[in-house]
């Protein structure tokens, strides 16, 4: 997002119909708002927050009929003034949050049915598709299959496959705030004004989740349900910033009104403001409490409904690695941090090959370091931390047993085309493990994925390279080689 204001031709309401505001402060400021008619808006957001991707949405201004509004550029806003050709009063926005956040504050099991087609005639279901999870999806469909017998009559088309299943309904709390800095300059007497303000609104969804194709009530369930494309269109949508209560904020500290000698000095005035809040938002990306094992502030506990978890862990500031098959068919899921906190995250991309999947996480967290070593040496101490059986921020230790490729779990044998890097471990690792990362020291090496349910002590983990890889092509400005060569 290259800018925060959305430039739109009549996007600048600004609300100032009825108002006759008389701002009266220190001499050489007085703003008469009956007669202003006509201003110049500039943007001063940081740059920095821009890029970061700190602004998940734009704000816009409404303007009413008897007031026009030009959008300028910063530089343009503070330059010198000729009163007979440019609006004599500026008004200079700084937005340093513009967060959207989502809660899970219900998510249920809808029972339902799925057809499936007829004894004799079954339908092909789609991979993927919550039929499959039906209960008795698989004899069903093995007993409705024709009977191809040599010489034997086609099998009857019988009664209809008519299963029971769950779709979720998950209940979400959408929440936007935007804060921002006001500045109000005149600029024939080099004097402004600075006030703060701040929007937040809520609104609530209910969406259905893992709803099956098959289901011969979708359409209708769906009419009764917000879609995932509306809250992520609420979420994105520019919020309106009412200039009432901004000009009724400029009149209570109009006696605050400070003098600045230069266009130079200004900036120089409301940088430091950004400043300020950079090193605020910095120092608050992780949870900097004193802990015996800090690993462990990197790592994070993923709820997806109906009593099943797994792990992941941060490998920047908001974003979490995990599992593909822990977050499958889930588009945001709920979190909790080693020190209590709970947050939610946002799936951004996966791939079901490498079993790996990448979440947008609305708490910051501490990023992972990763090993970047040409090899790994067979006997060496690892330890996994994860949640096994659901018993939360567990760590196990063992030893790297091998390197070796394996084909993905995911996929059938031979499918999917190369197969995976793994490092093979003893490191106990269970049911809640999954996505949780593979330690030697400090240093991630892999991302515990699947043991062996016939064997003891026999468990992969996805290699780093593979991990480093995946990462460096999803998210632009991480780059690491993973042969530790860079």
């Amino acid at each position: 997002m290259g800018s925060i204001f959305n430039q739109s031709k009549n996007k600048f309401m600004f609300l100032v119909a009825g108002l006759a505001l008389m701002l009266v402060s220190t001499p050489g400021f007085a703003v008469d708002f009956t007669t202003l008619k006509h201003v110049v808006v500039a943007e001063a957001t940081s740059s920095t927050l821009l890029r970061s991707g700190e602004i998940d949405f734009s704000a816009s201004f409404a303007l009413d009929d008897d007031v026009t509004a030009d959008m300028v550029d910063f530089d343009e806003a503070l330059s010198p003034l000729d009163p007979a050709s440019a609006p004599r009063y500026a008004i200079v926005i700084d937005v340093f949050e513009a967060k959207s956040s989502r809660r899970v504050i219900d998510l249920e099991g809808i029972p339902s049915t799925v057809f499936l087609g007829f004894y004799g005639a079954p339908l092909s279901v789609a991979s993927g598709d919550a039929a499959r999870s039906a209960e008795g999806f698989s004899s069903a469909l093995a007993n409705a299959a024709p009977q191809a017998r040599y010489g034997a009559a086609p099998q009857a088309v019988g009664r209809p496959i008519i299963l029971s299943y769950d779709y979720d309904k998950a209940r979400v709390q959408a929440r936007r705030k935007l804060s921002a800095h006001l500045f109000l300059i005149d600029r024939v007497q080099k004097t402004y004004i600075q006030t703060t303000v701040d929007v937040a609104e809520d609104q609530r969804f209910e969406i259905a989740y893992r709803l099956s194709r098959y289901d011969p009530r979708r359409d209708k369930i769906r009419k009764t349900m917000d879609t995932e494309q509306e809250l992520d269109q609420y979420e994105r949508q520019e919020l309106l910033i009412d200039l009432a209560d901004v000009l009724q904020d400029f009149k209570n500290k109009a006696s605050e009104a400070k003098p600045f000698k230069s266009a130079m000095a200004l900036r120089k005035s409301i940088r430091q403001g950004q400043t300020h809040v950079l090193a605020s938002l910095e120092a608050n990306r992780f949870d900097a409490r004193p802990l015996n094992d800090p690993r462990f502030d990197s790592v994070v506990a993923i709820y997806t409904g109906k009593g099943s978890m797994g792990a992941g862990f941060y490998i920047t500031s908001n974003v979490v690695m995990t599992n593909w098959h822990v977050v499958e068919g889930h588009r945001f899921v709920e979190m909790k941090t080693y020190d209590g906190q709970e947050t939610f995250g946002t799936v951004l991309g996966h791939d079901a090959r490498l079993d790996i999947a990448l979440v947008k996480v609305e708490l910051r967290g501490r990023p992972v370091a990763f090993y970047t070593g040409r090899n790994l040496n067979p006997g060496a101490s690892v330890e996994a931390i994860g949640h096994p059986m659901r018993i939360e921020f567990s760590i196990t230790r063992g030893i790297v047993s091998a390197i070796r490729k394996h084909y993905s779990i995911n996929l059938p044998r031979g499918a999917g085309g190369e197969d995976v890097l793994f490092v093979q471990t003893d490191a106990a690792v269970n049911p809640g493990n999954s996505g949780g990362p593979l330690f030697l020291g400090n240093r991630v090496i892999g991302m515990n994925t699947w043991g062996r349910i016939d064997a003891t002590g026999l468990n992969f983990s996805v290699h780093y390279s593979e991990l480093l890889n995946f990462i460096n092509e999803h998210l632009p400005g991480f780059k690491v080689d993973p042969t530790g060569r860079s």
